[in-house]
């Protein structure tokens, strides 16, 4: 419309140079043809050309309303707002009855937020032409913004009688009493929204969503019942329906229904995603539900088997096994991923991050160094490649990936968990003054990082080193995690380095009968350690065999037991 419009003016112009060329002055021949070049300029989007020429031709033919309009919708275009409520204003004042000039003065004010200016503006528009849509709807909306929804909906009603049934109308009124907390009223809106339109899914998904909000569950199946009946294959619909059975606790009806979904091939996977994750989502949120547990298990299997070649689906199933312990299938689900999708840097981290939690070392470098080639620099991979030579007693190369890893870009709390484990890496390497270095980078990034509080307090109390920075790193780690033993044991260890070995046999033996099960062969030792210098031989020989029974390597301790 609006280029018509400007090809209109162009023909007035031209006519009017044509008729009357020999009355024009040249300065009002030049002002035209600038006029005429400045509009061009605005068609073909060369904007500050345009206002440039427009300007140029204002000055030349004085002031014109034509004109004064096509500076002020320039500036529109580039979003000077002020600039073009300034010339708005003028076009508006030189010719106050014509439509056009006002509606886009009213256009920008809105877009200024300036709510009162807008409405004043359409409210006089109107005075003009009572039956214009364009300024109805204008006010009507602008009524809703201000607040004013009654309002808005009298002004609405006025156009519904000009157009007849509109779904614009329809939407913006069922918005309106949505926000006076008129559902009736609402629902109304919506039902002749679908009478308007009956094939528009969105239509129906926006009815059912709202009878669902409701509660009124029945209206809202059958509403969805009739959106899958148009289109079986609208995930939008499915994922409504499957949500209200879930709700019902009818899990095997979400399931089925999903798992249909997901197994037909004719859909694209992209679109099964979504619906994949729409489950897996609600399973997180229930996750002690069993019922909803397999559902899920069933339709993520379903969506890896119908899209075997789709990444993806096997990164969102290697998440869900992992979340509910199943790690062998999770390491499957994410290796078949890693081979479809290289680049899927979470699908590579979470599968590094299992192999180390099982203690598959050798398998987690291997698969760390083929990550590192396919996502390269990224902070995590490094990290836990890193991890996995430290934890193989290979720290010359830990030292090498984890300072790859604190160079790589991440968040202030993941790189203090680099720097942290440097320390232990550099520490297992006798480099006490670089782990020192490190521990202290850790903490910089992240004064809470109590892990690194204590193993940095642990391996300062095995070099007899600073006991006092020692002992108040270990009581903020305890602190932070009171019912940690590997932190009572550090305390308990400090205590044994300064001689005070009461505390250090309470705060070890608390250690140990916190978890004892899975207290280590080394606190078990310093158990015995403690007995020795307290002169309580028997029970020294008792923990010192208690450690050698749980790591048989610590040969030393025979001798011990045996002096």
């Amino acid at each position: 419309m609006k280029k018509a419009f400007y090809i209109s003016v162009i023909f007035s112009v031209s006519l009017s140079i044509a008729v009357d060329a020999q009355t024009q002055s040249k300065s009002q021949i030049n002002g035209t043809i600038t006029y005429v070049q400045g509009l061009e300029a605005f068609e073909n989007q060369e904007y500050e050309r345009s206002v440039e020429l427009l300007i140029e031709a204002e000055k030349q033919l004085g002031g014109t309303a034509g004109v004064n309009y096509a500076i002020s919708d320039a500036y529109f275009v580039m979003e000077d707002l002020p600039s073009a409520a300034l010339y708005g204003k003028r076009a508006v004042e030189l010719a106050p009855e014509n439509k056009w000039y006002r509606f886009k003065l009213a256009q920008i004010y809105r877009s200024a937020g300036e709510n009162t200016a807008t409405l004043e503006e359409l409210n006089t528009l109107l005075e003009f032409y009572p039956n214009d849509y364009d300024a109805l709807f204008m006010l009507a909306d602008t009524y809703k913004d201000y607040g004013e929804y009654l309002k808005s909906n009298q002004i609405l009603d006025r156009a519904l009688k000009l157009t007849g049934p509109n779904r614009s109308i329809y939407l913006l009124k069922y918005r309106n009493f949505e926000s006076l907390g008129v559902r009736d009223s609402a629902i109304t809106q919506l039902e002749l929204l679908r009478e308007v339109d009956p094939d528009n899914l969105n239509t129906l998904n926006l009815l059912s969503e709202y009878y669902s909000r409701t509660g009124k569950d029945e209206n809202a199946k059958k509403v969805l019942t009739e959106a899958l009946t148009r289109n079986a294959r609208d995930p939008q619909s499915l994922m409504n329906l499957a949500g209200i059975f879930i709700e019902d606790q009818k899990w095997d009806s979400a399931g089925a229904l999903i798992r249909t979904f997901l197994n037909d091939k004719i859909i694209l996977p992209e679109e099964k995603l979504g619906v994949a994750q729409f489950l897996y989502t609600k399973q997180q949120e229930s996750p002690l539900n069993e019922q909803l547990k397999k559902e899920t298990g069933w339709a993520l299997d379903a969506f890896t088997e119908s899209s075997s070649e789709y990444g993806p689906a096997f990164t969102l199933a290697g998440q869900y096994y992992s979340q509910i312990g199943e790690t062998e299938k999770a390491i499957e689900k994410l290796e078949k991923g890693n081979e479809l999708l290289p680049q899927d840097d979470i699908a590579w981290r979470l599968r590094l991050q299992l192999l180390l939690a099982e203690n598959r070392l050798d398998e987690a470098v291997k698969v760390g160094k083929e990550a590192d080639e396919n996502v390269p620099d990224d902070s995590f991979i490094q990290f836990f490649l890193g991890s996995a030579y430290m934890l193989s007693d290979e720290n010359e190369e830990a030292v090498i990936w984890l300072e790859r890893a604190s160079r790589a870009p991440a968040r202030k709390p993941f790189k203090s968990v680099v720097y942290s484990t440097l320390g232990d890496a550099q520490s297992n390497l006798g480099n006490s003054e670089e782990a020192d270095r490190v521990y202290e980078l850790a903490l910089r990034y992240d004064p809470e990082n109590h892990n690194a509080m204590n193993n940095y307090a642990y391996n300062l109390s095995v070099r007899g080193e600073n006991l006092e920075k020692a002992q108040e790193l270990a009581l903020k780690a305890m602190e932070l995690e009171p019912e940690n033993a590997a932190y009572l044991d550090t305390m308990g260890w400090i205590f044994y380095k300064m001689g005070e070995f009461e505390k250090a046999k309470r705060f070890i033996k608390a250690s140990i009968d916190l978890n004892a099960d899975e207290a280590s062969a080394e606190v078990l030792e310093h158990l015995g350690d403690v007995y020795d210098k307290l002169n309580n031989i028997d029970e020294a020989k008792k923990w010192w065999k208690k450690a050698l029974e749980k790591d048989p390597s610590l040969t030393y301790l025979q001798e011990k037991i045996q002096e």
